[in-house]
């Protein structure tokens, strides 16, 4: 059973310690079909998994379990929500990226839920052998020419 409580922090938690990403979801309309969402790259379907297994572990969803993957959504054409933005911004330090449709992903059968802060979404897997999906929806990464030199680069 799965009582929810709040810590000292304020953060609700439930009995097993997870965390309840409710508190952390914006209230928005879904992004368009025809938005992009953006994701750092490279990854692989071991990473995905890793990732997806990582945010179950410390969240859950109206006191479930969920698999969860980071992605930003493109939601303007300038400005920071645009895909320029995000590239130029959140996503700086990744000289590979994702770019796939909502569409696409929906397709797949995948929820966004708009969470944390704007333009973060996190995409939910019905299970964890749905990251094999989140790869075929993905495709391949592409260069972003607003990646950061690394630090570590001559």
């Amino acid at each position: 059973m799965l009582l929810a409580v709040i810590h000292s922090g304020g953060t609700w938690v439930n009995s097993d310690q997870h965390e309840e990403l409710r508190p952390r979801l914006r209230l928005e309309p879904p992004p368009l079909a025809s938005a992009t969402a953006l994701r750092g790259g490279p990854d692989t379907l071991s990473l995905l998994r890793t990732h997806a297994s990582r945010f179950q572990r410390q969240f859950v969803l109206d006191g479930q379990p969920v698999y969860g993957i980071s992605v930003f959504i493109a939601r303007h054409d300038i400005g920071p929500l645009s895909e320029r933005g995000i590239l130029a911004g959140k996503l700086a330090s990744y000289s590979l990226v994702y770019r796939c449709p909502v569409s696409t992903l929906t397709e797949y059968g995948f929820d966004l839920l708009p969470s944390f802060n704007s333009p973060h979404f996190t995409l939910v897997l019905p299970s964890i052998d749905h990251a094999t999906s989140l790869v075929l929806a993905l495709g391949g990464p592409s260069p972003s020419r607003y990646a950061e030199p690394r630090k570590d680069s001559p």
